[in-house]
């Protein structure tokens, strides 16, 4: 027992650190907590700034598309010329007209020309939508298991848009999702379904690609990780700096004046011109270093006598 007494009195010595150090690992682990929780919180804030504004450019290309599509309405469709790839709808009458010259054109509805649009966007890899219903007029237009969710919602007037991130072929996407309601221009094709005005008849879906931007989010955390670190170094270093100048090289003259004044040496101790508290604790020292002296001197001369 006395052995692990002693074994444990060495180890508690060993284990004692110095004023300076544990200064500085307290300063730099409060550094590091306090800006490792503001790092937390400015990336859970950017993550959501993502979103927030990849649903708004989603929802500003839906707004752009229903547009386009009441305008087409409006005006019963529009014919384009008739392109060697492209081939009338069967579901619509009166689908392809010719003109005097002998050019073909095609009748072109808003769910055709948002089916185009929507091709042409993909080819270009900067986003894709898609027209959908639970009431097809067209097989193509089937939808996949997010939009058959948000269409039934939208019918139940329980969800008036949808926003999702999903993973689709390895790569992530913001999908964005909102009714299209009839209107007095839509019975003119689907009046025959049993549409209303004010119906849901179908819904627009927008993907927008999200792993550049995800990407950069990613390495903007590293690099503010990277500088977070760099500040507790920069900050550690400072305080070592300024501990050692401040404090521990006064405390330091101190400590040996008291240590000279303990082994007998009664000449008046050093004054530190520090301007601080050390500078008073070495006038207190110096004066009872004097009067201590003095009563030395005393003691000394009745002795003698």
């Amino acid at each position: 027992m006395t052995k692990i007494g002693a074994w444990l009195r060495q180890l508690g010595e060993a284990m004692k650190f110095s004023l300076s150090f544990k200064f500085i690992i307290g300063c730099s682990l409060t550094l590091l907590v306090t800006l490792g929780a503001i790092f937390y919180v400015f990336n859970e804030r950017q993550e959501q700034l993502i979103i927030r504004q990849a649903e708004n450019e989603a929802r500003a290309v839906f707004r752009q598309i229903v547009l386009m599509r009441k305008w087409i309405a409006d005006h019963g469709g529009v014919f384009v010329e008739k392109l060697p790839r492209s081939q009338p709808s069967p579901f619509l009458p009166e689908a392809e007209i010719i003109d005097r010259q002998g050019r073909r054109y095609t009748k072109e509805t808003p769910a055709m020309v948002t089916k185009e649009l929507a091709k042409y966007s993909r080819e270009e890899g900067l986003f894709w939508f898609h027209i959908t219903s639970l009431k097809l007029t067209n097989p193509e237009n089937a939808p996949d298991p997010f939009e058959r969710q948000a269409l039934l919602a939208f019918e139940q007037k329980s969800l008036r848009e949808l926003v999702s991130v999903e993973t689709i072929d390895r790569q992530a996407y913001l999908r964005y999702i909102s009714p299209l309601y009839v209107e007095e221009a839509c019975l003119k094709c689907h009046l025959e379904q049993g549409y209303k005005v004010g119906d849901v008849r179908g819904a627009i879906s927008v993907a927008l690609p999200m792993d550049k931007t995800f990407t950069e989010a990613r390495q903007n955390r590293r690099r503010m990780f990277a500088s977070m670190l760099l500040v507790v170094g920069a900050l550690s270093g400072a305080m070592i700096f300024m501990m050692r100048h401040l404090v521990l090289h006064p405390m330091k003259r101190l400590s040996t004046s008291i240590r000279e004044f303990s082994r007998g040496n009664y000449e008046e101790g050093e004054i530190l011109r520090t301007g601080d508290e050390f500078e008073d604790l070495s006038r207190a020292f110096a004066d009872m270093t004097a009067q201590l002296t003095g009563y030395h001197g005393d003691l000394q001369d009745r002795i003698r006598e």
